[in-house]
């Protein structure tokens, strides 16, 4: 029995979610044996023969255009701003926790909403703002614990600047392909991102190290490069057969994910995932942080049902003014 559209739509997001989701923790176990950049590099070496090796669909080959200048432009900006973004977010989980840094992640979606508004003139809805306030209070809520204990922990406070750091050339990156998009496809713009970035860092990288690794460590990089296929191309399917808010909704709860993870990881592995100390005031910042994300994902659904309804009520005020002039 083959699943419904809403049941497939609601799997891939799912699928994507927990992939990413346990992305910060396979990274912790590899960045003791090799660096951000190697991993990075090798991270997008794997993406870039991947997108070169599926062949784009006829309806993407009829719609390339040559690239102008502006396009050209926008490339750059979104091939600098994804790169960083993985070297940045990679870079962090050395000095926080997984968790930690995926709620930290969010801020991502929040800079790329405000920019959308300013740069390119989208609408901002009420329940949106709603859910950054939300968001932004459930993230004080998570780190505001640790920022008393650690205010004079170097390495806390580092994580803190690369986690920050990564949402907003994620943020960069997400508004220069929203242009880009309205004239190409998304296939077409990976082919050229993902092997610019494979190249700008190979020279950064150091694999030699790697060979130090045990076999652990070396499945975590495994799972971190196909991860990048897996989890973008579960998300891009999601997207192109289910509501788009509603996969956005599923894919803001990948903190959770990485928290129940993390909590299992070290429950059946502990000498690899040691136990992190999880306060109430935590666990309840990263909910509501959730919960703000989910606001603001699903801001443009929720304002559907009641658009329709002033349509309707607009449509029956139409009528009785054309019945009364009869």
């Amino acid at each position: 029995m083959s699943l419904g559209p809403n049941a497939f739509g609601l799997s891939l997001a799912i699928l994507t979610a927990l992939f990413w989701g346990a992305l910060p923790l396979a990274l912790k176990n590899v960045l003791t044996a090799a660096d951000a950049f190697t991993i990075v590099c090798l991270r997008f070496w794997v993406a870039a023969a991947w997108v070169w090796l599926c062949p784009m669909t006829r309806n993407a080959r009829r719609a390339a255009t040559p690239w102008n200048r502006r396009d050209i432009l926008l490339l750059v900006i979104a091939t600098v701003g994804l790169g960083s973004n993985f070297v940045l977010f990679n870079s962090s989980v050395a000095y926080l926790s997984a968790s930690a840094c995926q709620i930290l992640a969010q801020a991502g979606p929040v800079l790329l909403l405000v920019g959308s508004v300013v740069v390119l003139r989208e609408p901002f809805l009420p329940i949106q703002g709603l859910g950054v306030v939300i968001l932004l209070a459930g993230m004080t809520l998570f780190f505001g614990t640790r920022l008393g204990d650690l205010a004079g922990n170097g390495s806390f406070l580092l994580g803190l600047f690369l986690g920050i750091s990564a949402a907003v050339v994620w943020a960069c990156y997400g508004l220069a392909q929203k242009v880009l998009l309205r004239s190409t496809s998304p296939t077409r713009i990976m082919r050229v991102i993902y092997p610019c970035c494979a190249l700008a860092l190979t020279p950064l990288a150091s694999p030699a190290g790697l060979l130090n690794a045990n076999a652990f460590q070396i499945g975590c990089l495994l799972f971190a490069c196909l991860n990048t296929i897996i989890a973008y191309g579960a998300f891009a399917k999601a997207m192109s057969c289910w509501h788009a808010a509603k996969v956005s909704a599923i894919v803001t709860t990948t903190p959770l994910f990485t928290m129940a993870l993390e909590t299992l990881g070290h429950a059946v592995m502990p000498a690899f995932w040691p136990a992190e100390a999880q306060s109430l005031t935590s666990v309840a910042g990263a909910i509501i942080a959730v919960l703000g994300a989910l606001g603001i994902a699903l801001g443009p659904m929720i304002r559907l049902p009641h658009a329709a309804l002033h349509r309707f009520a607009a449509h029956r005020r139409d009528r009785k003014q054309h019945r009364q002039q009869d």
